[in-house]
C-alpha cells in the first residue's frame, strides 16, 4: 500500500512540475512587468515612445526621424542614470543581451546636438529627456 501511495504522489509531483514548466511565461514577460519594472517604452522600429506616469494615463509620443538619431539600443530593459559628468544616460543591466562590442551605456542628448558616428548617444527632444529624468528610472526597448 505504501508503494502505491508513493507512486501516486510521485506521479502527481511529476505532472505538477510539467504543468508549471508548460505554463511558464516567456522570459521577457516574466522579468519585465509593465508599470512595475519600467515606466517608459521605446519602440525603435516606429520611432515612438509610450510614457507611463504613475497614477496617470499613458502618453504616446512620436519622435521626428531627424531627432531620434544616434546609438541603436538593443531590445530589453535600460536603466536611466547619470554618467560621471552628471549627464543622463541609459545603462543596460546584466539581464539585457547586448551585441558584441556594444558599450552597455548610451548618453541621452538633445536633438540639436550632433551625434557623431560611433558615439554611444541617443538624441531626443529636450522635453522628453527631462520627462524621463524626472519620472522614469527604467525604459523598456522593443524593436
Amino acid at each position: 500500500m505504501t508503494s502505491l501511495i508513493q507512486a501516486a504522489l510521485l506521479s502527481t509531483l511529476m505532472l505538477a512540475s510539467h504543468a508549471a514548466t508548460a505554463a511558464a511565461p516567456a522570459a521577457d514577460d516574466a522579468v519585465f512587468l509593465e508599470g512595475t519594472r519600467y515606466s517608459a517604452v521605446l519602440s525603435r522600429s516606429q520611432g515612438a515612445w509610450r510614457l507611463m506616469p504613475a497614477g496617470g494615463s499613458d502618453i504616446k509620443l512620436r519622435v521626428s526621424p531627424n531627432c531620434s538619431h544616434g546609438a541603436d539600443l538593443p531590445r530589453g530593459l535600460w536603466l536611466l542614470t547619470r554618467d560621471a559628468a552628471g549627464r543622463p544616460e541609459l545603462v543596460a543591466p546584466s539581464a539585457t543581451p547586448l551585441p558584441a562590442g556594444h558599450p552597455g551605456h548610451v548618453r541621452l542628448v538633445d536633438c540639436d546636438r550632433a551625434v557623431t558616428e560611433g558615439e554611444a548617444a541617443l538624441a531626443l527632444p529636450p522635453g522628453l529627456v527631462q520627462w524621463l529624468e524626472h519620472r522614469s528610472g527604467s525604459i523598456y526597448v522593443v524593436q
